[in-house]
């Protein structure tokens, strides 16, 4: 570490699990900057319950508020107390009406470096004209991807100004790739944009076509959300619906067993950047099929790490699962490329990007 900074990120909500996709990015990315030395503060709104500690990180809750202007003034007197260096907007699309009257009041505040973080994949037109203001006017966009970084050149941003450091994860479980049983995982959300109606179509006819496997292989489709009722009656209509499971949400313990025992992982979605899943799934070394949209294909390793296919194309995915459950030389390729990305995406490799991004962030 060249130089020690405050660090003021600026969450959508502080969660008592940090279980969530963007929650899990936050606590990994904070905390590796804060075992790095940095002073690093965390501020948001407290949702569902008490914030859950991150250790080296001190965290800001503020009330509960909708409109995001109205987090402008703990914002704002936070700020005022703390003077950092950096002030990092992470979520999911910049909030345009909260980052954009900051940076009006930004020489009143110690003028820090002002730094934007968009997980963006089904909105990724930038829709809201403050949230491509605040694009346009940030110190730095910090791009999870390449495809990420150009999306937001396209809704103005400089390129100059854009960096890419990748999405990351904690560390690389132990697994056990011998205790690995016949089983298809999906996990996330379960919402249109993960696709998981074509996962269970692509299940559902690789097993058809394979009486072999019709008997072995399993499909776990993991996690709760706005279509699980819908899933679940798509998949009580198919001829292979006793080898479909739904287990609900699973975390701590439970997910570590979930994640260990799958044989091939999925990655359906249909409107995405990266998804958190895709990393996890890779960090337990698991073969993946995954739709080729999004910066999907970065995760990939342009398939050298995924096998990857057309977006909402069930028979593709089917061909490409049934390619898996035949071949064990095929899976143990593809492990072998998902631990390679992995020990890439560690939040403790990724930390020293991030100062760097900070450091070179010029106004």
């Amino acid at each position: 570490m060249s130089q020690r900074l405050r660090i003021l990120w600026v969450a959508s909500e502080l969660e008592p699990r940090w279980s969530g996709g963007i929650g899990r990015l936050i606590a990994g990315h904070t905390r590796a900057l804060a075992a790095r030395g940095h002073d690093v503060h965390l501020a948001g709104r407290a949702r569902g319950g008490e914030p859950g500690a991150l250790e080296g990180v001190t965290l800001h809750a503020w009330p509960d508020r909708s409109a995001k202007v109205l987090q402008l003034g703990p914002l704002v007197a936070l700020q005022r107390e703390l003077r950092a260096d950096v002030v990092h907007f992470f979520s999911s699309l910049p909030h345009g009406a909260l980052i954009v009257p900051f940076l009006a009041l930004r020489p009143l505040l110690g003028r820090p470096k002002v730094v934007i973080t968009a997980q963006t994949g089904t909105r990724a037109d930038y829709p809201k004209l403050l949230g491509r203001v605040a694009v346009r006017r940030a110190d730095a966009f910090h791009a999870a991807s390449i495809w990420s970084g150009e999306r937001a050149i396209a809704a103005g941003a400089d390129p100059s100004r854009v960096h890419v450091v990748w999405n990351g994860i904690p560390s690389i479980p132990e697994v056990d790739d011998g205790a690995r049983r016949p089983i298809v995982l999906g996990i996330g959300r379960l919402v249109r944009s993960k696709g998981f109606d074509t996962l269970i179509d692509a299940f559902d006819q690789a097993v058809r076509e394979r009486p072999e496997a019709r008997a072995a292989w399993r499909l776990s489709v993991v996690g709760e959300g706005s279509q699980a009722d819908a899933l679940r009656a798509q998949a009580a209509g198919c001829a292979s619906a006793d080898r479909i499971d739904f287990p609900g949400f699973v975390f701590g313990d439970e997910k570590h067993r979930v994640l260990a025992e799958a044989g091939i992982g999925a990655v359906p979605s249909r409107a995405d950047m990266i998804p958190g899943a895709m990393l996890e799934l890779q960090s337990y070394g698991l073969p993946i099929v995954a739709c080729d949209i999004g910066a999907i294909a970065e995760g990939a390793d342009s398939g050298a790490a995924a096998r990857l296919v057309p977006g909402e194309d069930a028979p593709a995915m089917a061909k490409a699962l049934g390619e898996l459950m035949d071949d064990p030389a095929l899976r143990a390729e593809l492990t072998a490329g998902s631990r390679r990305v992995s020990r890439e995406r560690l939040f403790s490799a990724l930390a020293p990007q991030l100062e760097e991004l900070y450091l070179a962030t010029g106004r």
